[in-house]
């Protein structure tokens, strides 16, 4: 008896202890849920905005662990045969933690998704159209509690050989991004290597005009070291020029000197002899 009332009062404690997400929480992992059940089961965009109402309702209707797959989580399971091809809603019953999304341990919430998903900030795709504006206007209580998707399925379902879904194009698009990426990176590989062979020819060219410059500095150097050893040379044989040229002229002098002091000396004779036979002369 005491064991029944003390599982009677942990029911009742665990009831009292849970209670229902807030609005942002619910927000929050609807649309993390949301985004993993587009690329998994291709859901088409109508589909993507229809299964993230249907999971925001779930979410802000459990408020306790009874609720969990209670009234709400059947509720949510006919909204999604309504708007999921067959084989869509097969591989959603398959998949535990997109049929069994939110289960309760140890006092608190868990979510099944990310034990498949750990990287909480990832997402395939963008939010829902509806991800700011909707608050819970086409659940079973807006709707006197009937299914508001419920007739709408036509509007869902597309037939299997027009099927686009989201995955068809976040595929496409990583593709060609990765097509994109590659081109790019090809590009970027080429005109680095046509930089590096550019900056190569210049560099040669440059050694080519440096080796110029350098061996006309040397033979520049050649001639000048030439023309200064010859105008040493032509310096040289005037000097010895000059030299013979001077001493002839001092011989010439001095002859032309000796030359004329004996004229002078003749001259001064004879004036002396014939003043003496002129004397004579006079005194006879």
């Amino acid at each position: 008896m005491k064991r029944y009332i003390f599982s009677i009062m942990a029911m009742m404690t665990i009831a009292l202890t849970a209670k229902a997400m807030s609005f942002t929480q619910a927000q929050r992992e609807a649309l993390f849920l949301t985004d993993k059940m587009a690329y998994e089961l291709n859901l088409t965009d109508e589909q993507y905005d229809a299964c993230y109402e249907i999971n925001l309702d779930y979410l802000m209707g459990v408020s306790t662990v009874d609720d969990l797959y209670g009234t709400y989580w059947t509720r949510r399971n006919l909204d999604m045969s309504y708007i999921l091809l067959e084989w869509q809603l097969s591989a959603f019953r398959a998949a535990t933690y997109f049929y069994r999304p939110l289960y309760w341990d140890a006092g608190c919430w868990h979510f099944g998704i990310y034990a498949r998903y750990p990287r909480r900030t990832f997402f395939y795709f963008s939010r829902p159209t509806v991800y700011v504006s909707y608050r819970g206007g086409h659940s079973w209580r807006m709707n006197g509690g009937r299914s508001y998707y419920h007739g709408r399925s036509d509007h869902y379902r597309r037939p299997a050989d027009s099927h686009l879904g989201m995955r068809d194009r976040f595929n496409t698009r990583t593709d060609r991004n990765t097509h994109i990426n590659r081109n790019t990176r090809t590009d970027r590989n080429t005109h680095i290597n046509r930089n590096t062979q550019t900056d190569r020819n210049t560099q040669i060219n440059r050694n080519i005009r440096i080796n110029r410059n350098n061996q006309i500095d040397r033979n520049n150097s050649r001639l000048e070291r030439q023309n200064r050893f010859d105008r040493s040379e032509r310096g040289s044989s005037t000097r010895v020029t000059v030299s013979r040229g001077s001493s002839v002229p001092s011989r010439s002098s001095s002859s032309r000197g000796s030359s004329i002091s004996s004229s002078s000396r003749s001259s001064n004779s004879s004036s002396r002899s014939g003043n003496i036979s002129h004397g004579g002369a006079r005194r006879m």
